[in-house]
């Protein structure tokens, strides 16, 4: 079987708790309290008291927490751990809003890059003509901010790989650019996807996400606004 792991949020604040969802059923199979390697373990006791077989786990995604990652390793051993996709993408989203906001501190028209921000957050292939003719123009006026875009874009086009020998070449790539682009920020997400390089390369092996978990996840909060908030975590498990 297959595995999707995600955190989300139980009360306003930083109450987390853990879900553990079925990949392939696509349902929720476990909600745990808190987001840390004993939620990961709980599960697996739990899944061999009722006559399940962690050790038949094939696949598992979640984030590069090292809450997670250590936890799916132990108790899911013959487990290939994937990094999800969109938390890898998050990382360079963040390191693309930091190039942003260091380069608007440089820059004489501050308040058009700020108010252009939500812009770069767009993938390239979603954006509209009139949204790519305003992008380009932006990047020629603020080339860090475009640059690191491009940088974006290009782990877009390292997920489009068709097989893991492709794959594994962007992604080298890709890693090759960040490095050399003279963005600090993106310098250091290129060390956090090294770091997790087979894990995240794993995808094309398996091709699962942690979509599932937020499409469960959106439900979940919509169910929360509906009953108002749970105020016990046994309450929001059920």
């Amino acid at each position: 079987g297959m595995l999707a792991i995600d955190e989300t949020s139980f009360k306003r604040g930083h109450k987390y708790v853990t879900l553990i969802i079925d990949a392939a059923k696509r349902r929720v199979l476990d909600v745990e309290e808190g987001r840390d390697m004993e939620t990961v373990q709980a599960f697996a006791e739990k899944l061999s008291a009722r006559g399940g077989h962690p050790d038949k786990i094939t696949a598992v995604t979640s984030d590069m927490s090292k809450a997670f990652l250590p936890a799916i390793a132990k108790h899911f051993p013959n487990a290939e751990n994937v990094i999800d996709k969109f938390h890898v993408k998050k990382v360079l989203m963040d390191a693309l809003e930091a190039v942003r906001k260091t380069e608007q501190r440089h820059v004489k028209d501050k308040k058009s890059l700020f108010l252009g921000r939500r812009l770069f957050m767009i993938p390239k292939a979603k954006l509209s003509e009139e949204q790519s003719a305003k992008i380009t123009e932006m990047s020629s006026r603020y080339p860090q901010t475009g640059r690191a875009y491009r940088i974006v874009a290009g782990l877009d086009d390292f997920y489009a790989s068709q097989t893991l020998e492709e794959a594994e070449r962007a992604f080298d790539s890709l890693c090759s650019w960040m490095r050399r682009s003279r963005l600090e920020p993106m310098k250091g997400a290129a060390l956090t996807l090294k770091r997790h390089k087979d894990k995240i390369l794993a995808y094309f092996k398996n091709r699962i996400t942690n979509a599932i978990c937020e499409g469960i996840n959106s439900m979940i909060q919509a169910a929360k606004r509906k009953a108002r908030g749970y105020h016990t975590f046994e309450g929001y498990a059920a």
